[in-house]
């Protein structure tokens, strides 16, 4: 389970970057949804989620990948 601070902090990054994908601004939601991954990744690096959290989550953010395969970088 994911309390406090890290799941506020994760479900900010993950809110801008569906509110992007919503509105349709590709670049900005591609942008966060890195921003969203990677901060998923440092937090499992300093193990304040635990790797059953951190399979959850990045199954989640991998779902996405095809929607941004076109998407210059």
């Amino acid at each position: 389970m994911i309390f406090g601070k890290t799941k506020k902090l994760l479900e900010d990054k993950e809110n801008a970057f569906k509110l992007n994908l919503a509105n349709n601004y590709k670049e900005a939601a591609y942008k966060s949804w890195k921003e969203y991954e990677a901060c998923i990744m440092d937090l499992r690096r300093e193990e304040k989620i635990s790797e059953k959290d951190y399979n959850k989550l990045i199954e989640g953010v991998n779902k996405y990948k095809k929607t941004f395969e076109n998407i210059r970088r």
